[in-house]
């Protein structure tokens, strides 16, 4: 497999594992094979390929948060059972991603209240690490051609402040994006250097106007520290880091990552022993890191949405083939995103 593509598709897929394994019964020998972080990454995946769609067939589109909105709520309705088929996401209508499990009930709570939160509009106050999961889609759906780097990053912070109004919360979510799109767009894969971008970004992109993002730049010279104490248990420092907050698992996650085991069935294991939402975000970080090779198919066998993941992947790397003006049609496509 190219190794893009590959970085792509173990993206999503590292995430599921993770989640997958960090919510079974034992978090470690036991295995959940979908769960809601896994699902609010897919569908804010589908919800930007169905804005990116409609941008090049029409030469017009909404700003692309308002897609991630559209898919989460029906998401949301998908986990209330007020949505019987789905409308806008192909992967409603999928037996693979229908699990009712949300790790944040509230957040179900603010999809179906009334209108989702922006970062200047908060709709909760919620800072939890749910608020990571729909980065990955962000980073994935990151291309120059498609979008400057300026709206990128603050795309990161507007889809998580749909439902995480605690600026801490939907900064560490543009964070891990900004990640993610340096790894999977440009093929970085110095961790320890993207750490240190991630906090240059966080400061003069976004200090002047939230003051989180200073403490977040604290954060991650903390981390910092603490990779640099190699004495250190990786146990220890993941109690010490925490994991009650957007915050703390992502500073977590990149300890794991850079710290702990090089296998990636040891890290992951790790990091679902310490936290759900940290072992999610682990592996999206390694998978697009390592590449889909590295999960190993013994997980993969056992995740039973891999197709439906992986397609998605695929859809994004590719991006639309069909254009405005163009005579190129793509039936498949089409009964997907259009």
């Amino acid at each position: 497999m190219e190794r893009r593509l590959s970085a792509y598709t173990g993206c999503l897929l590292g995430l599921a594992v993770g989640d997958g394994l960090g919510h079974g019964p034992d978090r470690i020998n036991g295995f959940l094979p979908t769960s809601s972080y896994t699902q609010q990454a897919a569908y804010a995946c589908c919800g930007l390929l169905v804005g990116m769609t409609r941008g090049q067939l029409t030469g017009a589109m909404s700003p692309p948060v308002h897609y991630i909105a559209l898919a989460l709520r029906e998401w949301a309705g998908q986990q209330l059972w007020k949505n019987s088929g789905g409308s806008l996401c192909w992967i409603s209508r999928s037996p693979r991603l229908d699990y009712r499990r949300c790790s944040e009930p509230e957040l179900l709570d603010v999809l179906t209240a009334g209108e989702p939160g922006t970062m200047e509009d908060h709709a909760s106050s919620l800072y939890g690490p749910a608020a990571l999961m729909t980065a990955p889609a962000v980073g994935l759906f990151y291309d120059p051609r498609r979008m400057p780097r300026r709206e990128f990053r603050r795309l990161g912070a507007e889809a998580a402040a749909l439902t995480h109004g605690d600026p801490e919360a939907f900064l560490a979510s543009a964070a891990l994006s900004y990640l993610l799109s340096r790894i999977l767009w440009d093929g970085e894969t110095n961790l320890e250097k993207l750490i240190r971008e991630a906090s240059g970004m966080l400061r003069t992109r976004f200090s002047v106007e939230y003051s989180q993002a200073r403490v977040l730049c604290r954060k991650f010279r903390e981390l910092r520290s603490l990779l640099g104490r190699k004495e250190l248990a990786p146990e220890a420092a993941l109690e010490r880091i925490g994991k009650d907050t957007a915050a703390q698992v992502l500073m977590g996650a990149l300890y794991v990552c850079v710290a702990g085991p090089r296998e990636f069935s040891e890290a992951i294991a790790l990091a679902a022993r310490w936290s759900a939402a940290g072992a999610a975000v682990t592996g999206a970080i390694l998978g697009a890191l390592r590449g889909e090779e590295a999960i190993g198919e013994d997980w993969l066998e056992e995740l039973e949405c891999a197709g439906v993941l992986r397609e998605l992947a695929e859809d994004l790397f590719g991006g639309c083939p069909m254009m405005k003006g163009s005579r190129v049609f793509d039936i498949e496509w089409e009964a997907k995103y259009v």
